[in-house]
């Protein structure tokens, strides 16, 4: 068991459920249970039923995509109702994003209660500085007490879902990297994260993507169960370099994925963004991109970070250009305004107006 004390107690094992969880929970009587539509939340839930033996949970389903005031405050409402002073989200950033807004609202109410995160996908694992709700604009939320860090709950994601929120994961570490913030350690875990991705979501889906095959601990080719694990520290170590902010390719994505809400995951997209937008922050960048395609694991000594990118994107299934992901071309206008006026834009290393953005877009279409 590994105990991670960085901006979080987080505990990072297989078996993490069982064997941390009710060590954190400690004499609690009771919690309030915040889950969504991941694919391992509800045998997750059923673990953390069986780890927690005794204790009352009143189960709450998060259906929305993206955390809210609104939600914020009924889910205060149901806390204070039921007695509970523990929070616990089950599920991937739906319903962890969800607990963060929530006990910060409670917070402001001096009853804030205790936050327990167990991811059940990869994302920033309850690690970011700030969350996005969908009716307000970014906000800083305080992170949970615990994250319990489980790889063995991606065993039930289909593997186009789990690409696609790898791709994700990538793409808020290459921005983390490439914004022009000051912030040495997160530099430094944003790198590590893009090479874990890059060496290890190929293994997870038994693809080929240029790398050589990786090696378990006993020297033998590695296979699934450790690519997850690796795949979730690499989720985690992204999760930490995400005290910088992201960008462009963030703006950009947003209204799209608003649109597109039920049709696709976030990730699908954000590939042949990222392309683009890296073609436009070079000049703003510098050498960082450079270091960026060097960190991918089996690159090419002269690749570029494009190159690298679209290639990786399409070695592990995910659209290269947005036109295969359906975006109508008649409306990239509205989506670069909307892109352009997005909090995240400003965190972009080159200024993105509107004219820019909808180049951008062009280019990624």
């Amino acid at each position: 068991m590994t105990l991670i004390g960085y901006l979080a107690r987080t505990h990072f094992a297989e078996a993490a459920i069982e064997d941390a969880l009710p060590e954190e929970a400690g004499a609690l009587t009771r919690a309030l249970v915040l889950i969504d539509d991941e694919p391992g939340a509800a045998a997750a839930l059923k673990r953390v039923r069986d780890a927690l033996d005794g204790m009352t949970l009143t189960v709450v389903a998060v259906s929305a995509s993206l955390p809210s005031h609104a939600t914020a405050a009924r889910i205060c409402a149901e806390l204070a109702q039921h007695g509970g002073t523990a929070l616990m989200a089950i599920g991937g950033a739906a319903a962890v994003g969800q607990a963060r807004l929530a006990a910060d609202h409670a917070a402001r109410q001096d009853r804030r209660p205790l936050v327990i995160a167990v991811p059940v996908s990869l994302f920033d694992l309850g690690l970011a500085r700030q969350i996005r709700p969908a009716d307000g604009r970014p906000v800083p939320c305080g992170r949970p007490d615990c994250i319990i860090a489980d790889p063995s709950v991606l065993e039930r994601t289909p593997p186009r879902r789990l690409a696609a929120a790898a791709m994700a994961v990538l793409v808020h570490a290459v921005e983390a990297y490439a914004s022009p913030g000051f912030n040495p350690p997160a530099d430094g875990l944003a790198l590590e994260a893009v090479r874990r991705m890059t060496g290890w979501l190929p293994t997870a889906l038994g693809v080929k993507a240029g790398a050589r095959a990786r090696a378990g601990a006993d020297g033998r080719p590695a296979g699934p169960r450790e690519a997850r694990r690796e795949l979730m520290a690499a989720a985690l170590t992204a999760g930490l370099a995400m005290e910088k902010t992201i960008g462009g390719v963030d703006a950009l994505a947003r209204p799209m994925e608003a649109e597109l809400a039920g049709g696709h995951w976030p990730g699908e997209m954000r590939a042949p963004l990222l392309a683009a937008v890296a073609d436009f922050n070079a000049q703003a960048v510098g050498e960082r991109y450079a270091a960026l395609a060097r960190t991918f694991a089996g690159s090419e000594a002269e690749a570029s970070f494009n190159r690298q990118i679209a290639g990786f994107a399409a070695a592990v299934g995910m659209p290269t250009r947005l036109r295969d992901v359906g975006i109508d071309p008649g409306r990239l206008d509205r989506f670069a305004e909307a892109a352009a006026n997005d909090p995240a834009s400003l965190a972009n290393p080159r200024r993105m107006t509107a004219t820019d953005c909808r180049q951008i877009l062009e280019a990624a279409w």
